[in-house]
């Protein structure tokens, strides 16, 4: 009986040595936490401050272990494979570059970094080396990075012309015989100069000229009858391109002082709807059924004709106006008009037109007259520039004033030439931005 329990004993003791010795195995660190790299991590994480950055930037990455402890300064960093000195690196190529680091015997998931090339130099070039009076030059800047690409910068460039910065983008209207000289800036880049010459556009002008119709519009919302003669103009401008239509709204809603001043000299007695023609004689009664009225005087030529060239920021506007005149023609004035198109306005309609409505509501009013350049009788011409085979250049740089317009991309420039009579000799119309050239 004592020696089995003695036999007990011995067996338990055994079984324990046994156990006892398995502590020293391979994948024990000897602290009981089997990982065999001595730290207790499983894995690490590197992470890059940014995974995107310019060139010549510098990345610097940190190293931490699955329970969040940094070990960058005890870990070996690899770019592409190669390992780096200390937690920081400034790739010498652009492009994607793989990222790793090993601690312990851990060794991370790959990053990838990506190095953005930067532009080192910029360039500006003009459209034409040599343009005319009224035309415009439009400029377009380069931008070269570091890998030797080249990039369309215009849009985020500043543009200088003659040292000031151009008001309308990279386009800007030549308005006088000379060089107009601009250059272009981007961040701390600055480019070489360029020049462009303008001549005189005195040899643009023609023999004659393609002789337009102007027909001036007294109306108002408020007026029901007057929904009749914009049915006409719709029909004139179905007819014929060579009609210019300027709508002179006497309302609270589009009227100004202009309105007034026309109205006084074209229109004194204020009868309503009043559609004059060339600032001469009435268009007859009633109007949608006389449009080959207007057709029969759109037609022919001219010895007078106009160019129209301009361009908008916000309410800030340059126009361009050119004169030609094949005869002599003393006494001759220039009025330059803004128009508005798209306008939404409820109008009265006493009329049959437009579905018979009583009220017709979001009507579209165009060809508004907003603001006037000159006066709206016209500015004399100097006598030595309406002399045969002459072109006269007038210009106009301005703010219009707020509340003039509504949406500027809707503008339309409005130019006629009137005889020392007020009567029209020509006419010319052009949506703003566009340059519409002698014809």
């Amino acid at each position: 009986m004592k020696i089995k329990n003695l036999f007990k004993v011995f067996l338990l003791v055994a079984v324990t040595a046994i156990f006892s010795c398995s502590s020293s195995d391979d994948s024990s660190d000897g602290n009981g936490n089997g990982n065999g790299n001595g730290s207790g991590a499983t894995s690490i994480t590197i992470t890059p401050n940014v995974l995107f950055a310019d060139f010549n930037t510098a990345f610097s990455f940190t190293v931490k272990t699955n329970d969040g402890t940094d070990v960058t300064s005890e870990s070996t960093i690899l770019v592409g494979g190669s390992e780096i000195t200390g937690s920081t690196f400034t790739p010498a190529t652009t492009g994607e570059h793989l990222v790793n680091a090993t601690y312990d015997g851990l060794t991370s998931s790959n990053v990838t970094i990506t190095v953005l090339p930067v532009l080192v130099s910029i360039d500006i070039a003009p459209n034409e080396s040599q343009v005319a009076i009224g035309e415009t030059i439009e400029y377009t800047v380069m931008g070269t990075d570091n890998d030797g690409n080249t990039n369309n910068v215009t849009s985020a460039a500043t543009i200088m012309i003659d040292d000031a910065a151009a008001a309308f983008g990279n386009k800007h209207i030549a308005n006088a015989v000379g060089t107009v000289q601009a250059y272009a800036t981007l961040s701390d880049m600055t480019s070489s100069t360029v020049d462009v010459e303008v001549v005189s556009n005195s040899t643009l002008g023609l023999g004659s000229y393609g002789q337009k119709a102007l027909i001036e519009d007294y109306t108002g919302t408020w007026c029901g009858w007057c929904p009749r003669v914009s049915y006409g103009i719709e029909l004139v401008e179905e007819a014929t391109d060579d009609a210019v239509v300027v709508a002179v709204h006497n309302d609270n809603e589009m009227g100004n002082n202009f309105v007034n001043q026309l109205s006084g000299t074209f229109n004194p007695g204020g009868s309503y709807p009043t559609a004059i023609v060339n600032r001469t004689t009435e268009w007859t009664y009633p109007e949608p059924n006389n449009v080959n009225q207007i057709t029969n005087l759109a037609s022919g030529t001219s010895d007078v004709g106009l160019s129209v060239n301009s361009l908008v920021n916000g309410s800030h506007i340059s126009v361009s106006v050119s004169a030609g005149f094949a005869q002599s023609t003393p006494g001759a004035k220039l009025v330059v008009f803004v128009l508005e198109s798209g306008l939404v306005y409820s109008q009265e309609n006493y009329t049959e037109y437009y579905g018979g409505e009583d009220v017709i509501s979001d009507f579209v009013h165009n060809h508004v007259l907003r603001y006037s350049l000159t006066d709206v009788i016209g500015d004399a011409i100097p006598a030595g520039d309406t002399a045969a085979n002459s072109v006269y250049n007038a210009s106009f740089d301005m703010t219009l004033p707020n509340g003039t317009v509504t949406i500027p991309s809707n503008l339309e420039i409005v130019a006629m030439v009137v005889g020392s009579n007020n009567q029209l000799i020509n006419a010319q119309a052009a949506h703003i931005g566009e340059h519409v050239a002698f014809e």
